[in-house]
């Protein structure tokens, strides 16, 4: 039977709760708006449960504001004792996504979340808890949330909500038997952060992530690429380079064609006059053109064979014609590297943001 908590507030709340969790085992997903206190109820739940002399799993899926792992990444962890949590705390697992946001990224951030919470169950984990990001409103926080629950099957869900502001997220799943339903009051001592003060988080565990980073550098070809056009397509020749050159009026460095799309990347800027007479040269390919510099601070995922996340870069330059990438990253031993996931926010050397409105 579906068994609902209603309203509970204060710490008693937090250990009723948590005992419901402890006594029942398995996957608890946390739901709430921004600022709601989830990461603070994740974390207390971690301490009064390794107390038990459980073994506890923590999935973080709040890409903007990680407590594991970094930035535009889902982190998981295992705790056997309570950690110190100003302290580094290493990941068991990483899932790069590429953004501080879940959005136009649903589907990695769903595959993240699956990623790790089988990863935590693989490891032998009692319970999971799976803290989520505060998208919880309007059409994407909806489908974000279900397929999330949908994907990890949870044993329960925890909404922290101030008044019902998430109980949209909560009645599909009121009726059904196998999840039970936790509602907790917000904290009073919960306070709202403002938007600088959550990119200057961001930016302080960029810094901490990139403080012993060096130079790697690897060959368009011997690497795969996630997340780009690049290195997907038959690579042109130079006389289609000089061709592209001026019909874009544009320094054409490199070129590919795929059964779909041409890309081009170019030197500087170039003209979009030229784009019509391409589409019809290529049989009406979609025309894809980046400049060069397009790349240049690009943040980049270092995955595996298996497309599992060794750590992240910052892309520092592209040489072409050459295919060589270089990427700057505190991962050193770069052999089981075998592809880069290009993300879509640029960070420079010192872990600021750079043109990102998220």
């Amino acid at each position: 039977m579906n068994l609902i908590i209603d309203k509970l507030a204060g710490v008693e709340g937090w250990e009723t709760a948590a005992s419901r969790i402890a006594s029942d085992k398995g996957v608890a997903i946390i739901l709430g708006a921004p600022d709601s206190g989830k990461t603070t109820f994740a974390r207390f739940l971690v301490d009064w449960l390794t107390k038990k002399q459980l073994s506890v799993a923590m999935v973080d899926a709040d890409m903007g504001q990680s407590t594991l792992g970094p930035p535009t990444t889902i982190g998981m962890s295992i705790f056997n004792s309570a950690p110190h949590w100003l302290e580094d705390i290493p990941c068991r697992s990483l899932h790069f996504v590429g953004s501080t946001s879940p959005e136009k990224h649903f589907i990695s951030t769903i595959v993240g979340v699956k990623k790790m919470t089988e990863s935590a169950l693989g490891c032998g984990a009692e319970i999971i808890l799976v803290d989520t990001s505060g998208l919880v409103y309007g059409n994407a926080g909806r489908l974000l949330k279900s397929q999330k629950i949908d994907i990890i099957k949870p044993n329960h869900i925890v909404a922290i909500q101030e008044s019902d502001e998430i109980e949209h997220l909560l009645l599909p799943y009121i009726k059904q038997n196998t999840i039970k339903i936790h509602r907790l009051m917000t904290s009073e001592d919960t306070k709202t952060k403002p938007k600088d003060q959550r990119r200057s988080y961001r930016e302080i565990k960029f810094q901490e992530y990139f403080r012993k980073s060096m130079r790697h550098r690897f060959v368009l070809g011997d690497i795969g690429i996630l997340g780009s056009f690049l290195g997907s397509g038959r690579k042109l020749s130079a006389n289609d380079l000089i061709f592209l050159s001026k019909t874009l009026d544009a320094n054409a460095v490199h070129a590919e064609i795929g059964f779909e799309e041409v890309l081009i990347i170019v030197k500087g800027g170039y003209s979009k006059e030229g784009i019509v007479k391409l589409k019809k040269h290529f049989l009406d390919r979609e025309i894809i053109i980046n400049e060069l510099d397009d790349f240049k601070f690009l943040i980049t995922g270092l995955n595996d064979e298996k497309n599992n996340t060794l750590g992240i870069g910052i892309i520092e330059e592209i040489e072409m014609p050459a295919g060589i990438i270089t990427v700057i990253t505190p991962l050193h031993d770069i052999e089981m590297v075998r592809m880069l996931h290009f993300g879509s926010i640029k960070l420079n050397l010192s872990g600021r943001e750079i043109n990102n409105k998220q």
